[in-house]
């Protein structure tokens, strides 16, 4: 056998493997455009949702803002006349929680040992 023989031989196959060659190399073909396709569309849509959410963000932000503004501007009418022809009162006996120094303290140990 010469060395000429012997690379046509590896380099074309047999007539009975050609047919089998060719599928595979079509599925191949056809699951990487698949997959190409399926990737590069959900990149698309990811970049079009994004978009979207962060547009609805904005608008979301817009509406805060305005009603913030609106209650700090109604809060500033409010006087305490009008609340007390509300029904409103004033608290003269307010508590409030708050921390003493021993409990401090305690949560400072405890988180310690953690």
């Amino acid at each position: 056998m010469n060395t000429a023989y012997k690379i046509q031989e590896f380099a074309l196959p047999k007539q009975q493997y050609v047919k089998r060659i060719v599928y595979f190399g079509l599925a191949l073909l056809a699951v990487s455009v698949s997959m190409y396709v399926y990737f590069v569309g959900k990149i698309v849509f990811d970049v079009v949702g994004r978009r979207t959410a962060e547009a609805s963000i904005r608008t979301s932000q817009s509406e805060i803002s305005a009603n913030s503004s609106e209650y700090f501007a109604k809060m500033k009418e409010v006087d305490i006349a009008q609340a007390t022809g509300l029904g409103l009162a004033v608290s003269n006996n307010t508590l409030y929680a708050t921390r003493t120094l021993a409990s401090i303290k305690t949560a400072s140990v405890a988180m310690a040992h953690e």
